[in-house]
């Protein structure tokens, strides 16, 4: 690297495959030119270098090299649903900018777009509808790592996504069922849709997830024994596609006991059928079970049973709050969901355990009375008290 003179004002050159580039330009004079030269020789020297002239290609050419070397550690659904987030939300709205163009404030920008709609790029049409605060942190996300790997490739210097504000996150209020709910929707699953009553059964008996249900396989359900076991989940790609994977964590990959009455229901889809079978179908197919069940027909089925607007994620959480209620402890209801740790139980459940609260309160109110915890007057052991009684 060199410094001259141009025009008024100096600049820093060098040598970039076999050209000569301008590094930095519009310095004062020599002396400040010559201690800018010094300080990225240093960073050179420590591999801390950074060309300018590397920021210049634009967010679209750096996705597309960077992108093929990243995706190899996801699993294929992840690979899909992370690809439809750059897609959709960032090569559309970032694509043509540069990579030193793109700073805090065009992330933030950018955020704020997602938040808010804004009119379709292509074609100034009417305003895109606004993401889910969910949806706005999981592309922001992907935007954060693709910055990340522009740093680790030395085209920018820092990352512009890091600590970008984001919008609250949603408080999505639980629904659990009571038992005679949960008989109104079993009994729901009749006439028509009597095919899903397994299913349905399934779901909120043992608690797991929609995906690792419709990967259930004939091989890992054992009716005599009383069991299913997970080692799959499935996610449908689009088209009819389905990709089955390995579960969300370690923890998902377990054995769940199953009632005598879900065996019973069960019994007809596993008759006649080889273990690789998948154990819930279409009616009268043997295709995977398609979206139009989670979008019309589970609808359906709520409506009748009189519980419009519940989830099939809440026949999960519903499980957990019937085994919580029959004292069942933190760790066994950790094991039987698959959760990757009692900590996401914990947050998740812990205030259905009415009794912590009631110990707690209990605490407090021997405190304030003068009384310890365990019957002795405040400052004095209780069990000095037990003795001279």
């Amino acid at each position: 690297m060199w410094i001259e003179k141009h025009g008024p004002t100096w600049r820093i050159r060098d040598e970039v495959a076999g050209r000569k580039t301008t590094i930095k330009s519009g310095l004062p004079n020599k002396t400040v030119a010559g201690k800018v030269l010094d300080g990225l020789r240093v960073d050179r020297a420590r591999g801390n270098f950074i060309n300018p002239q590397d920021g210049k290609i634009t967010m679209r050419e750096f996705i597309a090299e960077f992108w093929p070397n990243y995706e190899i550690g996801l699993k294929p659904s992840s690979r899909r649903t992370e690809w439809s987030r750059v897609r959709t939300h960032i090569l559309r709205w970032l694509g043509d900018y540069r990579l030193d163009q793109v700073d805090a404030t065009v992330v933030k920008d950018w955020v704020r777009k997602l938040v808010n709609g804004t009119p379709d790029p292509d074609d100034g049409g009417p305003a895109r509808r606004p993401l889910a605060p969910k949806s706005v942190r999981n592309a922001h996300g992907v935007l954060h790592k693709i910055l990340q790997g522009a740093v680790e490739a030395k085209k920018i210097p820092a990352n512009p996504a890091h600590r970008t504000p984001m919008p609250p996150r949603e408080e999505i209020e639980m629904m659990f069922l009571t038992p005679p709910e949960i008989e109104r929707l079993l009994a729901a699953c009749s006439g028509k849709y009597a095919h899903w009553r397994p299913l349905v059964m399934l779901l909120v008996t043992t608690g797991l997830r929609f995906s690792e249900a419709l990967a259930l396989r004939i091989g890992k359900v054992d009716l005599f024994a009383g069991k299913v076991t997970v080692v799959q989940t499935a996610y449908e790609a689009g088209g009819g596609e389905y990709i089955y994977t390995t579960p969300k964590t370690k923890f998902s990959r377990r054995t769940v006991r199953i009632t005598q009455e879900l065996a019973l229901d069960l019994t007809p889809l596993v008759a006649g059928k080889q273990r690789g079978d998948l154990l819930f179908t279409m009616p009268n197919s043997d295709r995977p079970v398609t979206r139009n069940f989670r979008q019309r027909i589970w609808r359906k089925i709520c409506e009748l049973a009189g519980l419009t607007g519940l989830r099939l994620h809440d026949l999960r959480h519903t499980v957990a709050s019937l085994l919580i209620s029959a004292g069942t402890p933190l760790t066994a209801v950790q094991r039987m969901l698959g959760h990757s740790s009692i900590k996401v139980t914990s947050d998740l459940y812990g205030h259905l355990m009415p009794e912590v609260g009631e110990a707690i309160v209990q605490t407090i109110s021997s405190a304030l009375m003068g009384r310890d915890v365990v019957g002795g007057a405040w400052g004095v052991p209780a069990l000095s008290n037990a003795v001279e009684s």
